[in-house]
């Protein structure tokens, strides 16, 4: 093997076998207080709204013989105000405004479930820190090695070796010690960070509508559930 190679295989590691830093917990979200009112339920208003917006054209001129999205086409851009509909909604707990982020919170049946599994998975991803850290370590000084002694002699062996075992910590580290979690704790992390929509009293859009529906239907059917266990039983 080559020092160029030796380069490209460093390069390769780089791209495909990256794991990083442990997400931190998410940021708490304040809630409404729900045990003051057991038997409150979520309503969810939509409305269409029609309102004039300069929209964003584009048109295309194009010689003899092609067509649009031709290199030869001059594509002009232009605004052009025209109505636009769009579906805002929004949330409310017992007559309260919530924003979505409450709502995505409130709704969420497991989601003290999945903070204890991103918990979990930080921790696996924490611990790979490591073989991860020494793997880079000897990885680079295996290029500097086998790159300074031309690929020859006792440091050039040196390097191969440090090679090696940079390869052998680094997947240890990703396989056999938690790194390979890192995405998956990354990825629940995203789903369950909702800090940025704290602000969000109104959503545009017909999918969020749908979804907003769904999540309040989905908390007020439990808690439904929940106030009538709680309610005492008629006397015969």
């Amino acid at each position: 093997m080559t020092v160029t190679s030796v380069r490209l295989l460093l390069s390769v590691l780089f791209i495909t076998g990256c794991y990083g830093a442990a997400p931190p917990r998410p940021a708490t979200i304040p809630l409404p207080p729900l045990a003051d009112a057991p038997d409150a339920q979520i309503v969810v208003h939509s409305e269409s709204k029609t309102t004039i917006e300069n929209v964003q054209k584009q048109a295309s001129t194009c010689p003899q013989g092609h067509t649009e999205g031709d290199p030869a086409c001059v594509v002009t851009h232009y605004e052009v105000a025209e109505p636009v509909t769009r579906t805002i909604s929004s949330a409310t707990l017992d007559g309260e405004p919530i924003s979505y982020a409450q709502l995505r919170v409130i709704s969420d049946r497991d989601r003290d479930k999945k903070l204890a599994e991103l918990a979990h998975l930080s921790h696996l991803c924490t611990r790979a820190n490591v073989p991860r850290y020494v793997g880079w370590g000897l990885l680079i000084g295996s290029a500097v090695l086998i790159t300074a002694s031309g690929n020859k002699g006792p440091v050039g062996i040196a390097g191969w070796g440090a090679l090696a075992g940079g390869i052998g910590s680094y997947a240890f580290g990703y396989y056999g010690y938690g790194g390979k979690r890192c995405n998956e704790a990354n990825r629940l992390y995203q789903d369950l960070d909702v800090s940025q929509q704290t602000g969000w009293t109104e959503v545009a859009g017909a999918d969020y509508a749908t979804e907003m529906q769904a999540m309040a239907a989905s908390f007020n059917e439990l808690r439904g559930r929940q106030a009538s266990t709680m309610r005492p039983a008629r006397a015969r």
